[in-house]
């Protein structure tokens, strides 16, 4: 190796100790072990703050509040949209089912009247065992699990459909089977709110306050003892 390449290799380990020692320098003064002024900083944005004009706030060790998202039927049924419901099964539906009351069936059975009805029930179509295994009618809540994946509500079903995976979707689809059904039941009621919760207890806890009272205020007063 001639002269060149020596003072390469020397270089850049020179280079390397340097920056080894410029990273220990900057450590301790940010966390207190150097000796500049016995300056400790309590955080890495503490440092930055007081060194630099311009910098971004670092995110520190911290746990965020996990949240726990609770499927609400009843409030995404109370904003349906019947239009978009109408849409969603000319386009994904209408292939293979009719929805009319003097509809026939295809590939699938007329839906017309579907929902609260008995499952496997509509006349003159031939349905896989599937459905027989599975309990209830096509209540509103049954008929969003099997719009969302017919597969997996009904194992083994002959419906080759891969399911409606939004929400919303869904919601304006049951509204549009209800339009179509004559005295269909009412929308699920949406859940009540932790406020709401809270609200609804406090009442009960003070008609029930309400109730103990009165009945104290109306008990007889003890005769003395007799002593005959």
């Amino acid at each position: 190796m001639g002269e060149l390449g020596l003072n390469k290799v020397f270089g850049a380990i020179l280079a390397v100790a340097l920056v080894i020692l410029g990273l220990r320098e900057v450590s301790s003064i940010v966390f207190g072990g150097g000796h500049h002024g016995e300056h400790h900083y309590a955080s890495v944005n503490e440092w930055a703050a007081e060194s630099f004009a311009y910098r971004v706030e670092m995110t520190e060790n911290s746990s965020a509040e996990v949240v726990e998202e609770v499927y609400d039927l009843g409030l995404l049924m109370a904003g349906a949209d019947i239009s978009a419901g109408e849409r969603s099964f000319k386009g994904k539906c209408a292939t293979c089912h009719s929805i009319d009351q003097d509809g026939v069936n295809g590939t699938g059975p007329n839906l017309f009247a579907i929902v609260g009805a008995a499952k496997g029930a509509k006349d003159g179509f031939s349905y896989s065992g599937a459905l027989t295994v599975t309990e209830g009618d096509w209540s509103y809540g049954n008929l969003d699990l099997w719009l969302e994946a017919p597969s997996r509500y009904a194992r083994g079903t002959s419906m080759a459909f891969a399911g409606l995976k939004r929400d919303n979707e869904r919601a304006n689809m049951l509204a549009y089977l209800a339009a179509y059904t004559p005295e269909a039941p009412e929308f699920p009621q949406p859940l009540p709110s932790a406020e709401e919760s809270v609200e609804e207890a406090e009442l009960v806890e003070t008609a029930e306050a309400v109730v103990e009272a009165d009945g104290e205020e109306a008990a007889p007063a003890e005769e003395p003892a007799s002593d005959i």
